[in-house]
């Protein structure tokens, strides 16, 4: 279920939703919402990951709040170049969702 939610958005911001809503022939409001949701995954990993690197997250922890798999999570700490602060609670959870993958 979608709700409607009024926002103020710069000029330009709304020229450019208009100019890619009309090359991909689509309403503008989707195109807004899609800018949204891509821009609040990213502030969801990049909350997790500040998160990590001062620990006060594990790395599932951080994978959950991002909405990643651990496995994900861990590829985009060593991306960044974050210490991997891997507990042995990281690894029972991976191990218990790849075997639960495998049932």
């Amino acid at each position: 279920m979608m709700k409607i939610v009024s926002i103020r958005l710069k000029e330009d911001f709304m020229e450019e939703a208009q100019k890619l809503a009309e090359l991909e022939m689509v309403d503008k409001s989707l195109i807004i919402r899609e800018a949204l949701e891509r821009g609040f995954s990213e502030v969801k990993l990049k909350i997790a990951l500040e998160m990590f690197s001062k620990s006060k997250a594990s790395a599932s922890e951080a994978a959950q709040i991002a909405g990643l798999s651990v496995g994900e999570m861990m590829d985009e700490i060593v991306k960044r170049g974050l210490k991997p602060n891997i507990t042995k609670e990281d690894l029972k959870s991976s191990l218990e969702k790849a075997l639960k993958a495998v049932k």
